[in-house]
């Protein structure tokens, strides 16, 4: 997604859709470090959700820092833990309560819909574009399926 979004011309990033895209992007990773701290955290170190003034240089920085987090919390992640609830307020003062499997399909699935917006912005303003379908990803970088990889 990042080298799509590095794929938009220099032109076309003074149109709108190229700040809708930064700011899509940036909320994904912000939905991967908020859900994770509320996961396996206090729920109390949250960054914004959303920006507007989102700066394309540190896209790379805020996915290399989440996925490392990802990486070792998944690592250490049991069976037995991704069924138990958990716990986490919001800005209102409220509490919520969730389990572990339900908000990782969550994450999963909300991640692919922004994802499927940036693809089809940056398409829009003449980037180049890959196919995000999770099949076509993972048979691109393996024959399991049989597939030929650019056939």
């Amino acid at each position: 997604m990042l080298q799509m979004i590095a794929s938009v011309s220099i032109e076309a990033r003074d149109d709108p859709r190229y700040r809708q895209i930064l700011t899509l992007a940036a909320h994904i990773a912000a939905c991967r470090l908020n859900w994770l701290d509320r996961m396996a955290g206090d729920g109390l170190g949250q960054v914004p959700w959303w920006e507007d003034d989102v700066e394309e240089s540190t896209l790379v920085g805020r996915y290399e820092s989440s996925n490392e987090k990802w990486r070792a919390y998944l690592a250490d992640l049991q069976d037995t833990q991704a069924e138990q609830d958990f716990t986490f307020p919001i800005a209102d003062g409220r509490s919520y309560r969730w389990n572990i499997e339900g908000q990782l399909k969550q994450l999963v699935g909300h991640g692919n819909y922004h994802r499927g917006q940036v693809v089809m912005l940056v398409g829009q303003l003449g980037g180049e574009t890959e196919d995000t379908d999770y099949l076509y990803w993972a048979t691109a970088r393996t024959d399991r399926w049989g597939f030929t990889p650019g056939a």
